[in-house]
């Protein structure tokens, strides 16, 4: 598997190298929404390599080597669970030097969320996108992806209103990223086809 991550992260380096200077002046412009969206926009890169996959049909490729499905599928997961950890202490790095300067920052719990979020957008995306392809999956991606915005939004404004909920936030999302990846592996699994 770790050639398979090698790969797709060759694959992207182009373009994480723009996105890590993105990366940097958005975390300097420290915000709750910069947090969210950048770790769950980390979850998205694994489709970017499939993408390229894709255009230079590298399915049947990995079917002529000593890869199983398996292997094809978990480091989709991996890749995506890898960028998204490394956006998360990034975050943390970053949000601790700018709240030295200036008193602030989101904390380890926003992290905490955020990285669940991004888990459980890319559980409920990939198999999807593992069976149609990128593009034909795109549309359940898009919903997805508007589906968190608006729950993010809306948890953004729970938290302004001091709104209690039944668990902590701390609880319940690392609930529901495990219960959507212990799901979604499978699935992907079963889904899974060679083009």
């Amino acid at each position: 598997m770790k050639a398979l991550l090698l790969k797709d992260v060759y694959v992207i380096w182009k373009q994480m190298r723009l996105f890590l200077l993105v990366v940097l002046v958005m975390c300097v412009v420290n915000t709750t929404f910069n947090s969210i969206f950048l770790i769950v926009w980390c979850s998205m890169l694994p489709y970017t390599a499939m993408a390229y996959d894709d255009r230079s049909h590298w399915s049947q490729m990995a079917a002529m080597m000593p890869y199983s499905k398996k292997d094809i599928v978990l480091s989709k997961y991996v890749l995506g669970w890898l960028c998204m950890g490394a956006m998360g202490l990034i975050s943390l790095v970053m949000q601790a030097v700018v709240g030295g300067f200036s008193g602030g920052g989101a904390g380890r719990s926003l992290v905490l969320v955020s990285l669940c979020l991004g888990a459980v957008t890319l559980a409920v995306t990939l198999p999807a996108i593992l069976r149609f392809g990128v593009e034909r999956g795109r549309m359940l991606f898009m919903l997805v992806i508007f589906g968190v915005a608006i729950g993010a939004g809306i948890l953004l404004d729970t938290s302004d209103l001091h709104i209690s909920l039944p668990l902590p936030l701390e609880v319940l999302a690392p609930l529901a990223a495990v219960a959507a990846t212990a799901v979604s592996i499978p699935l992907s699994m079963k889904l899974y086809r060679v083009d």
